[in-house]
């Protein structure tokens, strides 16, 4: 360590009352000749600098009222470190619950060409009218395809079908009433049926195809091949017909 410097020629004052003009209760201040041996004086001080600026950005993100400043020695902790883990533990207990509390929802969205679902793959022996308002039983016409096409103009579509499909097979137009046939009639068997309590659709129609055109091809023993939806043209269909005959 060096020597204090003063006007007595570098001597420590006799009276030991410490540098002249300075507080007493700061005691000897001793100044060394190399200003290096300070270095982990100043480190620690940078150190406690950088501890203060992160509290008091804490502090302000949180809303807690300014840090008083402590007084000499006090050496009591702060309380910002564990009011940040206070909050985030109860964030993610929050979030944990509301995410055991939400129901979760299961959506079911027709796909083009997909098999029924097990338990719907029989045809129901649902009885139909013609434009007469006789009776017209569904397994009386299989093979078949169904086309469910309530509030559609959809006469091409119709006589498409009927174009396409083998001679076995019977083309059956449905809906609340029964649809109009394109004229002149095309194709093999095709026949306009109302379903006025509209079983069929409310058994096979997904909640997206609501409003649109559904085909259901149905074998001859009555077992069903497939239902595709939304229909658009016959190519929506055309190489399952095949299977059917």
């Amino acid at each position: 360590m060096g020597t204090l410097r003063g006007d007595n020629g570098g001597e420590r004052p006799h009276d030991g009352s410490g540098v002249p003009g300075l507080p007493p209760e700061w005691g000897a201040i001793v100044i060394p000749d190399d200003a290096a041996e300070l270095d982990h004086e100043a480190a620690a001080l940078r150190r406690e600098w950088r501890r203060t600026a992160r509290r008091s950005r804490w502090r302000k993100r949180l809303r807690l009222p300014p840090k008083p400043k402590k007084l000499s020695g006090d050496t009591s902790p702060t309380l910002g470190i564990p009011l940040l883990i206070m909050t985030v533990a109860i964030i993610a207990t929050l979030t944990s619950l509301f995410a055991l509390a939400w129901p979760s929802r299961s959506t079911h969205n027709g796909t083009a060409g997909a098999a029924p679902a097990s338990g719907s793959s029989a045809l129901p022996d649902v009885t139909l009218l013609d434009g007469s308002n006789k009776a017209v039983q569904l397994r009386e016409n299989l093979p078949a395809v169904i086309l469910l096409v309530d509030g559609c103009d959809c006469g091409r579509l119709i006589s498409a079908a009927s174009t396409a499909a083998p001679a076995s097979v019977t083309v059956l137009a449905v809906g609340r009433t029964a649809p109009p046939l394109p004229s002149p009639l095309l194709g093999h068997r095709i026949r306009a049926v109302a379903d006025p309590n509209s079983v069929l659709r409310s058994r096979y129609a997904s909640s997206t195809t609501v409003d649109g055109v559904v085909a259901v091809l149905v074998g001859s023993t009555g077992k069903i091949d497939r239902t595709i939806q939304p229909v658009r043209t016959v190519a929506d269909f055309r190489t399952y017909l095949t299977h059917l005959g």
